[in-house]
């Protein structure tokens, strides 16, 4: 034991003694006998008699002098006790666009709960849960309750005179009903606008248009946005206009000319679906989906995309010609694929859309798979390579 940690424990027990009047005369002197200074060998147990010796001092002045203990202990409760712990601040609404989420995180919608809540400043909440996280999402307001399906581009006009559109990214739903009308004071309607290519989108109609809160909890994963309700917030003014059609999410160029991509390497990949429909952001959408054969990596065959000045195609391997809708045309090819057993789909899609008006297979010989399309007029195109699952996007430009 060091000199200096006995002259400070000895000081602390002589100032204790000291301080603490209602001790015994007898017993704070046995108190400064044990302090005081004695030879090393027996200095260890004479301060651990003094210790002893001050804590039955205290139980002694509990007993004899108990209202002297009772004040220091209801002071100190009372201390915290009465003292405010901080609160949390609440988020505030903003009469603005919101967005969040995980980009590239895969996430299934499993449902959607509405509520009021009557407590200030009022407001509805829309609840959507998730599982597997919080995909990336944007909200955007609106000063109309009409918005664009996706991918059929046909306009619906839901309950309200102003809305919401909310759009998740990398996202489905299952077992989530489609339109709901909780009529509410803010929120009168939810309906799904559509689940195309995992970019799954709802329209909200709203009474009026109001600021907005959007929380994300996790544990379960949720996304949480509040509507305003109260009086000062529908007295407060107005958003600026938004449009009822939001520009498209940045997915790259168009370009008018040929594109390509892909690796000609692995097994030949699977065609297992073919899908057409119309984006209301100004384009159609081609999509081709592949799939490994059983026990083989996913990759992206290489494939070219050709635009032409007409709709005359020539099949392979046969050589015949065949003629297509439109007056332009693009022929898509993927080296090492084929759909001969595992595509068992339409060969020939007619969807009528803006741009994209046939789509037909042209050849599937040799693991060297051809389609073509017949566009109404020549458009510049862009190519996306997608994953999970395997898929090659082609976006032809609208008017």
């Amino acid at each position: 034991m060091s000199d200096k940690f006995e002259n400070d424990l000895r000081d602390h027990l002589h100032k204790e003694a000291e301080e603490i009047r209602e001790f015994p005369r007898r017993l704070r002197g046995r108190i400064r006998e044990g302090i005081a200074p004695r030879a090393r060998a027996r200095m260890a147990p004479q301060l651990a008699l003094a210790g002893a010796l001050v804590l039955v001092a205290f139980a002694v002045l509990a007993v004899r002098s108990p209202q002297v203990i009772l004040n220091d202990v209801r002071s100190t409760v009372t201390q915290i006790f009465t003292t405010p712990s901080p609160s949390p601040t609440p988020q505030p609404f903003i009469c603005g666009d919101r967005s969040g989420g995980t980009t590239g995180l895969s996430a299934q919608l499993t449902a959607i709960r509405v509520a009021h809540h009557a407590e200030a400043p009022g407001f509805d909440r829309m609840v959507f849960d998730f599982a597997g996280g919080i995909p990336s999402y944007d909200l955007t307001r609106q000063e109309s309750s009409t918005f664009v399906k996706d991918a059929s581009g046909q306009p619906i006009t839901l309950d309200g005179s102003a809305g919401i559109k909310l759009i998740f990214r990398d996202a489905d739903v299952q077992g989530v009903a489609a339109d709901q009308k909780p009529n509410l004071p803010a929120v009168r309607e939810i309906a799904q606008l559509g689940n195309f290519e995992r970019v799954l989108g709802y329209g909200i109609g709203l009474t009026s248009s109001q600021c907005v809160r959007v929380l994300e909890l996790s544990s379960p994963s949720r996304l949480v946005v509040d509507v305003m309700t109260s009086t000062s917030a529908s007295a407060s003014p107005a958003p600026t206009p938004l449009p009822t059609v939001p520009e498209a999410t940045d997915l790259g160029p168009f370009s008018c000319q040929d594109r390509g991509g892909g690796s000609d390497t692995g097994p030949a990949m699977r065609l297992t679906d073919v899908r057409v429909a119309h984006q209301a952001a100004g384009y159609d959408r081609i999509v081709f989906e592949f799939a490994p054969p059983a026990g083989a990596a996913a990759h992206l065959p290489a494939y070219t995309v050709s635009r032409q000045a007409s709709t005359k195609f020539v099949k392979d391997p046969s050589g015949m010609e065949v003629t297509m809708r439109g007056s332009s045309g693009l022929r898509i090819v993927f080296h090492g694929a084929s759909g001969a057993d595992s595509y068992t789909k339409s060969r020939d899609l007619t969807p009528g859309l803006p741009v994209v008006q046939e789509v037909e297979q042209l050849g599937d010989f040799e693991a060297v798979l051809s389609w073509g399309a017949g566009l109404s007029r020549a458009s510049c195109i862009r190519t996306l390579e997608l994953s999970n699952p395997t898929r090659v996007v082609i976006d032809v430009q609208t008017p």
